[in-house]
């Protein structure tokens, strides 16, 4: 079947359940089997971000934000602390146990990105990182006008 007759979501849904397969099989002895990325964004903010801006940084909902906040806090990746300045809104801060796997799950990033690019040509991941950011650009232009 040609790639203009299947919904593109449906390959790219493939792909990341693939991804997400290679992934969880690398880091298997970590007791978590998802919201990888969200740790390392947090890591990136120095553990001054809100559930808000994270849903922000990660292209999420609120609702799947608190999900994956609840997730990684009950398995004790992450803690929630209120803000001083405003009760209602919560610090998301890394726990010691999360600063330890960071690193890891970065370097998994890497070595996963390598392995699934391989044979390809610096031209042609460089042509794919582009096409993916068109393509992503386009439908968050159009979500609201159809």
């Amino acid at each position: 079947m040609q790639l203009e007759e299947q919904p593109i979501g449906r390959i790219l849904s493939m792909l990341g359940r693939g991804y997400l397969h290679l992934l969880r099989a690398k880091l298997k002895h970590l007791d978590i089997d998802r919201n990888y990325y969200a740790l390392v964004i947090i890591a990136s903010q120095d553990g001054n971000i809100t559930q808000q801006e994270l849903a922000l940084l990660l292209g999420q909902d609120k609702v799947s934000i608190v999900r994956v906040v609840d997730y990684l806090s009950e398995k004790g990746y992450i803690k929630r602390i209120k803000k001083p300045d405003d009760l209602r809104k919560h610090r998301i801060m890394l726990t010691e146990k999360a600063k330890l796997a960071i690193p890891e799950i970065q370097e998994s990033f890497k070595s996963i990105n390598k392995l699934v690019m391989n044979g390809l040509s610096d031209l042609q991941v460089s042509e794919f990182a582009e096409t993916i950011s068109k393509i992503k650009n386009t439908v968050t232009e159009n979500i609201n006008s159809i």
